[in-house]
């Protein structure tokens, strides 16, 4: 299954740093896409300063930072269950119509969404998110995106703080759809970092509905910080690689679960 335009960028910039250079022919092989996207991925990475653009391809910048050597979070997230965030993400997709209000989290499972939705974009949709990697990649005409303000974590790739929860406190959205570093029935949805949490807990008192998406490896983790407890969310949607067992806990004690 295709990688978000976003990874595929990052790998494509790793290539170019680690060996110098690159070819438009050699990417579209590699990453199984056309020379056109090819082409289109060496240009955004040329207007953002991260390489020189050559005839037929592109080469590192001669003062280009050193790969970090420890991957950021946002990093190992985007790579983790990708197949489950795009059959999360194509269910999530449907229940969105134009004309709609909608807030997308700064997870990994929202960003598969948010490239769902460039592929098929509902008219005049509006779209308001805390993720910066979300709102660069949402170019489509029909879709009006408004990034929160407020502090960036570049560990985490979330914008989050005290200007952030105002901002969406004074919002109405028709739909909130967000994640969680772990799910269980005790301790609900949680996340590590209080400033997430808070984030999340605004933008589900600003919704109508508030749908948790949840790939499985997430289910039996709990971490630091409480979000909500499962029974509060109107829908959570988790992929079918979840257990039998764990689904028939959840709905039995009142958790809409839906698994796709």
């Amino acid at each position: 299954m295709a990688v978000p335009a976003s990874t595929r960028r990052a790998q494509i910039l790793e290539r170019i740093r680690r060996d110098g250079g690159v070819t438009i022919a050699e990417l579209a092989r590699a990453h199984d896409i056309s020379n056109m996207t090819a082409h289109r991925d060496l240009e955004r990475l040329a207007r953002d300063g991260l390489v020189e653009r050559v005839r037929g391809g592109a080469r590192a910048m001669p003062d280009s930072p050193p790969l970090p050597s420890h991957p950021t979070a946002w990093a190992h997230r985007i790579g983790q269950a990708t197949e489950a965030k795009a059959a999360i993400a194509a269910h999530a997709a449907t229940m969105i119509a134009g004309g709609e209000t909608i807030f997308l989290d700064a997870s990994s499972t929202a960003l598969a969404l948010a490239n769902r939705l460039m592929a098929d974009p509902p008219y005049e949709l509006t779209l308001v998110t805390n993720s910066p990697m979300i709102a660069a990649e949402l170019h489509a005409d029909p879709i009006h995106v408004v990034v929160c303000p407020g502090e960036l974590d570049q560990h985490t790739r979330t914008i989050t703080g005290r200007w952030t929860v105002e901002f969406i406190g004074r919002l109405n959205f028709d739909t909130a759809f967000v994640s969680a570093a772990g799910i269980t029935l005790d301790a609900g949805l949680t996340t590590a970092r209080s400033s997430i949490a808070d984030v999340v807990v605004a933008a589900r008192a600003a919704a109508r509905t508030t749908v948790g998406l949840v790939d499985a490896t997430k289910f039996g983790r709990a971490s630091l910080v409480a979000i909500a407890r499962a029974q509060e969310l109107d829908e959570i949607v988790a992929d079918a690689a979840l257990s039998g067992e764990v689904v028939e806990q959840f709905r039995g004690a009142g958790v809409r679960l839906t698994t796709v």
